[in-house]
């Protein structure tokens, strides 16, 4: 916008001087110069501050400031569908197997306490064997006589606590309602994990159409403006309507960075969500639109043009 802004200034100037233009026409020029200047001087303040914002969470040092040289560009497109993306986010949600694992405990813990007062039986089996060989109390003993003993006892034993004051079905209730508890956070929790998927997921669709949307608009604009100058040249139409243009073409290029920043994050948001990367790469395709008189598409296209994926 600074460029051009000059240029045109340079360009009523030199109209101004030769006699075909007006004082009125520098100063409108001059004063979108002024203007787009003061608009570049904020973001470059913003840049700044946000490279000082990436330095603290990347835990730089305080003298190491991180460069942003890159341009917006739109990363990839989401490859997967809403129901897939949600159990996606049900797989990944390590508190959803929490509260599984708390409402079997609750239950096993329930059935603990419900079995302390019933009757409890126990067989035991005690099993005993003996061997000697020899005599004893004998002046000569013989020596190859042997003996032998094996006895075997069975028993049966019984507990049962008739009586204990309630406890044990209290604890029993106790933990039941523990259970339903973690049961009702379970539902809750799914039911919250979906909806926070799903509105990520519907405000990257919306994103994606705001794309679409401001490219065809910086287009548009940037058609309008060309024009606008091409009748400003053959004395038809005033400064004002190239200044006009100007500011139109640089409001929508600020509109089409800020949609594919603001998809780029949903996208990030989505894969955190999911706990997956199922970003996919996307092909940049230049949509076609008419162009008029021998202007080729490159004078169309300038370079700090983003080119729009194939969304």
């Amino acid at each position: 916008s600074i460029e051009s802004s000059t240029l045109g200034l340079n360009e009523a100037e030199i109209r101004y001087e030769s006699g075909i233009g007006t004082k009125l026409e520098v100063l409108e020029a001059k004063t979108r110069l002024a203007r787009d200047q003061q608009l570049f001087n904020i973001k470059f303040g913003d840049q700044k501050i946000g490279q000082r914002s990436l330095a603290e969470i990347l835990n730089l040092p305080e003298d190491v400031t991180p460069l942003i040289g890159s341009k917006t560009q739109v990363t990839g497109i989401w490859d997967l569908s809403l129901e897939d993306s949600i159990i996606a986010a049900y797989d990944s949600r390590e508190e959803l197997d929490s509260i599984l694992l708390d409402i079997s405990i609750n239950n096993n813990n329930a059935n603990a306490a419900l079995a302390a007062s019933q009757p409890k039986l126990s067989i035991v089996n005690t099993t005993t064997s003996s061997f000697a060989k020899g005599e004893l109390n004998q002046i000569s003993p013989n020596t190859s006589n042997t003996s032998s003993n094996f006895s075997n006892t069975i028993g049966l034993n019984a507990t049962w606590f008739i009586f204990d004051g309630g406890n044990s079905r209290s604890l029993y209730n106790y933990n039941k309602s523990k259970a339903k508890e973690a049961k009702l956070n379970f539902a809750s929790r799914r039911a919250q994990i979906r909806k926070e998927v799903e509105e990520v997921f519907f405000k990257l669709e919306s994103a994606k159409l705001n794309i679409s949307a401001s490219y065809t608009e910086v287009l548009s604009a940037r058609e309008s403006l060309r024009l606008a100058k091409l009748r400003y040249k053959s004395g038809i139409t005033t400064q004002r309507e190239v200044v006009n243009n100007q500011r139109d073409l640089t409001d929508s290029e600020v509109r089409y960075i800020i949609s594919v920043t603001s998809y780029n994050s949903l996208l990030a948001d989505l894969s955190r969500q999911t706990g997956i990367d199922n970003t996919k790469p996307c092909d940049i395709k230049v949509n076609k639109i008419n162009q008029s008189n021998t202007e080729s598409k490159s004078d169309l296209y300038e370079s700090n043009l983003i080119p729009l994926c194939q969304l």
